[in-house]
């Protein structure tokens, strides 16, 4: 690295680099378990420095894995599995008929208006007065249907 005002020592950053790799050069590899460490000598003599890396790393010990994915729970007991269990939601088509035409019309009337001013413009006047009287009973059934008091009995949290 450089500082503001000063060049690269070429020389110093090049001697650095030649004690580097000197040392790594003069570092003992780890021989594997029953190996002897003289054929790995004789073999790396004549390796270019790409080999010698890669013989670094292939005689490194394996290590077995360990993550998050290698982590096995304990079964529970039967004892314990005695807690709580929600119970079975309803089915989605046991509302009530009128609740869900409501929804179709407060939601459908608006949609249906669009596509009408859209790709038929020549609707009938008595069409389009159908489908806004449909919007406007929707909603004012749906409006209706809402509770008259937010009071539930008690201050506590319903659940």
């Amino acid at each position: 690295m450089t500082s503001r005002g000063q060049e690269p020592n070429e020389s110093t950053d090049d001697a650095v680099w030649q004690d580097l790799v000197a040392r790594l050069e003069q570092t003992p590899t780890a021989p594997e378990a029953g190996a002897s460490s003289a054929p790995a000598q004789n073999v790396d003599a004549g390796l270019s420095d790409q080999d010698r890396v890669r013989a670094l790393f292939e005689n490194q010990p394996r290590r077995s894995p360990s993550g998050p994915r290698d982590y096995t729970p304990e079964e529970p007991d039967e004892d314990e599995d005695e807690g709580y269990h929600p119970p079975e939601p309803p089915a989605l088509g046991t509302g009530e008929p009128l609740l869900v035409l409501a929804w179709f019309g407060a939601v459908g009337g608006p949609i249906t208006l669009l596509l009408l001013a859209m790709f038929w413009r020549a609707a009938p006047l008595t069409m389009m007065l159908g489908v806004l009287a449909i919007f406007l009973v929707s909603v004012a059934f749906l409006i209706l249907r809402l509770p008259k008091t937010r009071d539930h009995g008690d201050n506590g949290a319903e659940v």
